[in-house]
């Protein structure tokens, strides 16, 4: 099967300037950032209220259910992005994140039952981010040519890896003034994109819309295009590795080697350290070097990505610090080339709905492959269940470098 011939996107503005000198797209970017250290102080909060004031499994279930309407609205969210104004519909998604938080904070501040709030928010957010997550990723393809979309998701990937770094302490500082303050300082962030979409960003380049039919055809179109596109196929595969074999691994795998090797919790926070500090890295290294070929280049990495998922098992301190230093440049570094390559090689008609199938893909198979790991770690060992996620990420990931269908993009 062949990919089908489709309409380019179209320049409706004056040309966009060199990437490096376009404020607009910078204010975006930094905006962007701006919110996901704000997710991160917000995700802390909730996570650290969810386990004071409920038991270990409906707290699981509070910081687990937002998954549910996310990935049963992701879908349509598809459909949305491909078929109305990209930067109204993120708009009116930040808004509504704005307006959740804030009628969430005035319930907590008014002593409404805990329970029912934090659910609510968490359902809320899941379904906003299902509908509205889509459109988001198709608006850096309408502001910048496509030989800059690279070096913007390499600056994206930077900064909201450092936004999460950074993050994370600011959010165990402000949950000491209650929850409600970990909502207004997200929200707060929200309100930074909302503003930076409504008075400083506009659209360039102007994809090619789908027309006004039922939201069933419109998805059937969809999973036509993907059946049709060999280079679909193995872009969303591919995707999907990144997080279902290192989730379990990142997840399960190191607090398991940790605490079987009696190295204390310290260990954890030097683990998630190291991953952090290499996947900023492997972002900022794959911001300067892109080149040509970077699919399979990127599948290349991948394949070093699998021994450092095998290394994170071995009995060893070294092992693990090795371990997730190498998955953590390789991942930063490959993530980059492939969001990049992702948003080149997509039909522009059909970049929402692609990309929410990649967003349901997580949603879905990253809860499923966690059990199962953890299953064959407790009936093998720790070694054998990261060496298993390892040698099958590798494998695939050589498979994908060695197509046909990859090697020959440019």
């Amino acid at each position: 099967m062949t990919t089908p011939t489709v309409e380019g996107p179209r320049l409706i503005a004056a040309p966009p300037p060199a990437v490096r000198r376009d404020r607009m797209v910078q204010a975006y970017v930094l905006a962007a950032i701006v919110s996901a250290g704000g997710d991160t102080v917000f995700a802390i909060g909730l996570a650290w209220t969810a386990v004071q004031l409920f038991s270990p499994g409906l707290a699981g279930l509070v910081l687990g259910i937002e998954m549910l309407p996310q990935a049963l609205c992701t879908l349509f969210g598809g459909v949305i992005a491909d078929r109305f104004d990209t930067r109204r519909v993120m708009i009116l998604g930040e808004l509504a994140r704005v307006i959740v938080l804030l009628v969430a904070s005035i319930c907590w501040a008014s002593g409404l039952h805990a329970g029912a709030v934090l659910f609510a928010v968490a359902i809320c957010f899941g379904t906003v981010s299902g509908l509205s997550t889509p459109a988001a990723r198709t608006l850096v393809r309408q502001l910048v040519r496509d030989d800059d979309l690279v070096t913007v998701s390499g600056w994206t990937q930077t900064g909201s890896r450092l936004a999460r770094l950074l993050g994370a302490p600011l959010g165990a500082v402000v949950i000491h003034g209650g929850f409600g303050f970990s909502m207004i300082a997200d929200a707060l962030t929200f309100l930074v994109v909302l503003i930076v979409l409504w008075l400083v960003v506009r659209t360039r380049f102007r994809l090619p819309r789908t027309p006004k039919e039922p939201v069933v055809r419109s998805l059937r179109s969809g999973w036509d295009y993907i059946r049709g596109s060999q280079v679909a196929q193995v872009f969303l595969l591919g995707l999907a590795a990144l997080n279902v074999f290192v989730t379990p691994v990142m997840s399960v795998g190191i607090a398991l080697r940790v605490a079987e090797s009696h190295w204390g919790s310290s260990w954890l926070g030097v683990s998630e350290a190291t991953f952090a500090i290499g996947a900023i890295v492997g972002s900022i290294a794959g911001t300067r070097w892109q080149g040509t070929y970077l699919p399979m280049r990127s599948f290349r990495v991948l394949v070093l990505q699998g021994i450092g998922l095998s290394a994170v098992g071995l009995p060893t301190r070294v092992g693990l610090v090795v371990g997730m230093a190498l998955v953590g440049v390789t991942a930063g570094m490959a993530s980059v080339w492939l969001s990049g390559s992702f948003q080149r090689v997509i039909a522009p008609s059909h970049l929402g709905r692609v990309g929410s199938v990649s967003n349901l893909g997580d949603l879905v198979l990253i809860p499923a492959t966690t059990p199962v790991f953890g299953l064959l770690a407790g009936a093998s060992s720790v070694l054998v269940a990261t060496t298993a996620c390892g040698l099958a990420m590798s494998a695939l990931c050589a498979a994908f470098a060695l197509s046909p269908q990859i090697r020959q993009l440019r």
